[in-house]
């Protein structure tokens, strides 16, 4: 109560709002803050509104658009497949390792099949997913509505910090989670 509990503060800039904007959404997906609750989704959430993003607010903005508070946004797809993915890519990894944080082999492990439940928020329901892999290709099935099959190739996988995961999808590096 005798100190402001900031610990860092993130700034960018461009040519216009937007591009400052978008800047600052991927600065988000890159920030890592370790041992400390954070609010970096509800600051996604918040430049990912369509009245902040075109500069149409107040002082009531949180109010008006937060009423209930901030408990996270609702998944898209993309997203529910992208965790499915690390899901099962990170699976992949810590199964190598004991409870110590001792490797026990020295090859990621390639268990072909993982189920993933992704809970739902609020009046969200839980979604199932199931993720195979033959060493190239991944591929995800939902398994809520009607086993519906969506195939990716997975070029690139980082984990870092033990928090940031950036994948490579299809050519496309801008995935991170």
């Amino acid at each position: 109560m005798y100190y402001d509990p900031m610990i860092s503060k993130l700034i960018t800039w461009g040519k216009d709002r937007e591009a400052a904007l978008n800047l600052i959404d991927t600065a988000f997906d890159q920030y890592v803050v370790q041992g400390v609750a954070h609010n970096i989704g509800f600051g996604k959430s918040i430049i990912h509104n369509e009245a902040f993003r075109k500069g149409d607010y107040s002082t009531s903005f949180i109010p008006e658009y937060y009423p209930e508070g901030y408990s996270g946004d609702n998944l898209t797809n993309e997203k529910k497949h992208l965790l499915a993915l690390a899901a099962h890519k990170l699976k992949n990894i810590f199964s190598n390792y004991n409870a110590f944080g001792s490797a026990v082999r020295k090859t990621e492990s390639q268990d072909p099949i993982l189920y993933v439940t992704i809970i739902g928020k609020g009046e969200e329901e839980d979604h199932d997913w199931r993720v195979e892999s033959d060493g190239v290709t991944l591929k995800v099935t939902d398994l809520g509505s009607e086993n519906e099959e969506y195939t990716y190739q997975m070029n690139d996988f980082d984990f870092t910090h033990n928090s940031l995961i950036k994948m490579d999808i299809e050519g496309q590096s801008d995935h991170t989670l």
